[in-house]
C-alpha cells in the first residue's frame, strides 16, 4: 500500500466499498459505484456543458478574428486570449472530461484487481502472506484476485497456517472472502474473456457498441462536439471503440462493465443536461454558419 496510486485510489475504494456493503452483490455494486461517481462529478459536468455551450457561441467572433488577420498568428492567439478572458471561456477544460474518464478507469481498474485492499481492508501484509501462501507473484496485477479464487476454492481454509498470519486472522479473512460471490447475470466477473469465449464473446461487443452509441450520440447532440470536423468526430470514435473492445477483452470483466455502464450513463446525462442547458437558446447558429 505504499505506492502513491493506492492513495489517488483510496476514495474511490471506500465508494466502491460502501456500495457493496449497501447491495451485498459485486456486479450491483459496481453498478451502484458508476451511478455514484457520475453524480459525485454532476457539478462539474455541468460547469463542462456549459463551457462547452459558451466556446460555440464565441466561435463567430474567433472566426472573424482568423478572418481579419489572416496569416499573423501571434495577433490571432492575442485576440483570441483577449476574447476568451471577456467571456470568462476556458479553453483547457474541454480535456477535462477525458482526463477524468482516464482517470476513473484507471481507479476502477487498480481496485477490482487489488480487492483484498478495497472491498475487504486486509492489512498489506496479511494480503502479502497469502499470497506468498498460495504461491501469486505479488508483482503481477492480478495476485489478489488470484488470493480471493484460492479462499473461494477452499484452497486457503481457517485451518491454514500462513506464515505471519494468526489463526483468528486467517479465519476472519476466510469467511469474509468465502462469502464473496463475484457473478452476475450468470457471469463471472473475475474471468478475462479473452480465451475464455463462449458467452463471453459478447462482452468486448456490447463494450464496443456501448463507445460506439456513446460517440454516436456525441456527434449528434453534444453542442461542442457536434461542430468538430468529421476527423476529429470519427477518429474519437475509432479510438474509444478500440479501448473498449481491449477492455472487453484483456481485463476482468468487471471492469468491462464499469466502462459499458458508464457510457451508458454519459449517454443519458449528456441529453439530461441538453434538456435542462438547451443549447439552441444560447447558441446564434445563424451566425455560427
Amino acid at each position: 500500500m505504499d505506492n502513491i496510486l493506492y492513495y489517488v485510489c483510496a476514495p474511490f475504494g471506500a465508494i466502491m466499498r460502501v456500495c457493496w456493503s449497501l447491495v451485498g452483490d459485486y456486479g450491483l455494486a459496481i453498478l451502484l459505484f458508476t451511478l455514484a461517481t457520475k453524480v459525485i462529478l454532476l457539478p462539474l459536468s455541468v460547469w463542462i456543458h456549459k463551457n462547452s455551450i459558451l466556446m460555440v457561441k464565441i466561435q463567430p467572433e474567433m472566426n472573424f478574428i482568423k478572418a481579419r488577420f489572416y496569416g499573423d498568428g501571434d495577433m490571432i492567439a492575442d485576440e483570441q486570449s483577449k476574447l476568451f478572458k471577456k467571456h470568462k471561456y476556458h479553453p483547457m477544460l474541454s480535456l477535462i472530461p477525458l482526463a477524468i474518464q482516464i482517470g476513473l478507469l484507471m481507479a476502477v481498474i487498480y481496485i477490482i484487481y487489488n480487492p483484498l485492499d478495497y472491498l475487504f481492508g486486509v492489512p498489506s501484509d496479511v494480503s502479502g502472506a497469502l499470497g506468498a501462501f498460495v504461491g501469486a507473484d505479488l508483482d503481477s496485477s492480478g495476485w489478489q484476485i488470484q488470493v480471493v479464487n484460492a479462499i473461494r476454492a477452499g484452497d486457503i481454509t481457517a485451518l491454514s497456517d500462513v506464515a505471519g498470519v494468526s489463526s483468528e486472522t486467517v479465519a476472519q479473512v476466510c469467511r469474509t472472502v468465502g462469502a464473496f460471490d463475484v457473478s452476475f447475470l450468470g457471469f463471472d466477473l473475475s474471468v478475462i474473456p479473452f480465451g475464455t469465449w463462449g458467452k463471453y464473446t459478447l462482452v468486448p461487443l456490447v463494450a464496443g457498441v456501448s463507445a460506439w452509441g456513446l460517440c454516436f450520440t456525441q456527434n449528434l447532440s453534444n453542442v461542442i462536439q457536434h461542430e468538430q470536423s468529421a476527423w476529429n468526430k470519427y477518429g474519437l470514435m475509432a479510438v474509444s471503440v478500440g479501448i473498449s473492445l481491449y477492455l472487453g477483452c484483456f481485463v476482468p470483466l468487471g471492469i468491462a462493465l464499469y466502462w459499458t455502464v458508464s457510457n451508458v450513463l454519459s449517454i443519458a446525462q449528456m441529453y439530461a443536461l441538453n434538456a435542462a442547458i438547451d443549447p439552441k437558446k444560447h447558441v446564434d447558429y445563424e451566425a455560427l454558419e
